[in-house]
């Protein structure tokens, strides 16, 4: 194994124990990562970290308690005429680089190269000018999350319980389901499932029982991207009991990959959504 594998192994097995742990205290996935007002983002770019990179920097603000969500490497903050603090200590963040090699004419994957950069939140750093509190309204309009089963043509009634039907291509609310805040985590939710369509991006939706709960996964992830992304409350309206989150955290004891892969297909789930919802707010 190439220290990189190594160092992401380890993440991943960090990532998951504060997760059962939180899980255990009966801490519900949501409530795992409150205070955090946006995804993390790059300092160079001002792109959002994607997948795995994501959670696990939102996870690096929980625990050290930092305020902000921009990130860089030593390089990027000095080019801002920034200065790491002397002692701070520097989170790894890791990229798979596709490489692909020439045969019969034709550019064909290999393999994935693991690369592993070091970052530093604006927390660590010293000589940058005060964050400005931003005076945009983030807060997702009425009906904005709605637009995208509209873009899908996904047909949404309502039922006794919230859910998707890839056979009908049909989410289903709860029938005592409004547009308050502690709602809409319920409504990504089935969105979020709704992406693994066949004519989406065509993840397995079978009842099989190992497949179910990595979907599961990938939706509560998902929903947790798409809903921070629109300035929605992650609050959700339905009760998690306590044996419900038991059960979480025995599915990712026996599996400590899952959060890390799982918000990958989840990364993709959200963008796939704040396409659709950026292109009808486009025609609009």
């Amino acid at each position: 194994m190439t220290k990189a594998t190594d160092t992401l192994k380890a993440m991943q097995a960090e990532l998951t124990a504060y997760v059962v742990s939180q899980l255990e205290a009966g801490v519900t996935w949501r409530k795992a990562w409150s205070g955090k007002s946006g995804l993390p983002f790059s300092a160079t770019t001002g792109n959002q970290y994607k997948g795995g990179n994501a959670v696990w920097l939102w996870y690096m603000e929980q625990v050290n308690g930092y305020a902000t969500s921009e990130w860089g490497t030593f390089k990027a903050w000095k080019s801002k005429g920034g200065s790491v603090r002397k002692g701070e200590k520097s989170t790894k963040i890791i990229f798979f680089k596709p490489i692909f090699k020439e045969e019969d004419g034709k550019e064909v994957f290999k393999y994935a190269a693991i690369k592993m950069y070091s970052v530093f939140n604006r927390d660590q750093v010293d000589g940058l000018p005060a964050v400005m509190p931003t005076t945009e309204n983030t807060l997702c309009k009425h009906g904005d999350l709605f637009s995208y089963t509209q873009q899908e043509n996904i047909k949404v009634s309502y039922a006794s319980r919230a859910a998707y039907s890839p056979s009908l291509d049909m989410i289903m609310l709860p029938n005592d389901f409004t547009d308050e805040a502690g709602g809409w985590s319920t409504v990504a939710h089935e969105m979020v499932h709704s992406t693994g369509h066949t004519t989406r991006l065509n993840r397995p939706l079978s009842q099989d029982k190992h497949e179910y709960s990595y979907e599961e996964l990938i939706a509560e992830l998902g929903s947790l991207f798409v809903c921070t992304q629109l300035g929605l409350s992650t609050d959700d309206s339905k009760e998690q009991s306590a044996a419900y989150c038991a059960s979480w955290a025995k599915v990712l004891k026996s599996n400590p990959d899952w959060i890390w892969k799982a918000s990958n297909e989840a990364s993709k789930a959200a963008a796939y959504i704040m396409e659709r919802i950026a292109q009808a707010q486009a025609a609009a």
